[in-house]
């Protein structure tokens, strides 16, 4: 198993205008892969799991590429996982990386875990958001296994549960937004918030990988 969410926290801004929007990238040191690598045990139950690790920096090019109109990712990230990977012989491979989404009601890209802030003075909201992707790979010839089997029910509960609320977002108070991005990662709130989504997060995305 590979935990690939490492440390950045996002803290984002987005005013009404291009503008007004301000983006940063703090480090922060809140344990999150492991937590990554906690509950992917837990949902793994009695199937061994072991955790591979990896040279500080190895995902920094995959995460920040240089501009490319043919870039293909998969192909990427099965050649960094076959690196990594190395001889550990696993009969699968379990990564956890930072995912993407969009903003409802907007095209702005929002990308692994963080907090933003949308609005103008007095009328504005923050959320949590937490994108993670999860993808195996085939111990031998590291090409990406299928998902979970897509059931009618899956997708029925899946669109129920985004027409009551974004499941990637959670509202919280303005409070927990940081003045500044980089007082984000001395705040213990915020960081046992993001904790206890991501958490979330994962004990429902997860199961379903280790029980095909």
């Amino acid at each position: 198993m590979i935990a690939a969410t490492q440390d950045p926290f996002v803290v984002e801004k987005i005013g009404l205008t291009v503008f007004g929007n301000e983006y940063a990238e703090v480090p922060v040191s809140w344990g999150l892969d492991d937590l990554v690598f906690a509950r992917a045990r837990a949902a793994a139950g009695a199937t061994p799991l072991r955790r591979i690790a990896y040279a500080k920096g190895a995902f920094d090019a995959y995460y920040h590429p240089k501009p490319s109109l043919f870039r293909n990712e998969r192909e990427e990230l099965s050649n960094l996982v076959r690196q990594i990977a190395g001889n550990a012989g696993c009969e699968r491979y379990v990564v956890v990386t930072r995912g993407q989404g969009m903003l409802p009601g907007t095209n702005l890209p929002l990308r692994g875990l963080g907090i933003l802030n949308r609005g103008v003075g007095p009328i504005n909201y923050s959320f949590l958001y937490a994108y993670v992707g999860v993808t195996v790979f085939d111990g031998q010839t590291f090409e990406i296994r299928k998902g979970p089997g897509v059931t009618l029910e899956g997708v029925m509960k899946h669109m129920a549960d985004n027409f009551v609320q974004d499941e990637h977002l959670r509202k919280v108070d303005n409070s927990l937004f940081p003045a500044a991005a980089a007082e984000a990662s001395s705040n213990t709130t915020l960081r046992d918030n993001i904790r206890e989504f991501l958490t979330e997060r994962l004990d429902k995305i997860l199961p379903p990988y280790f029980a095909q």
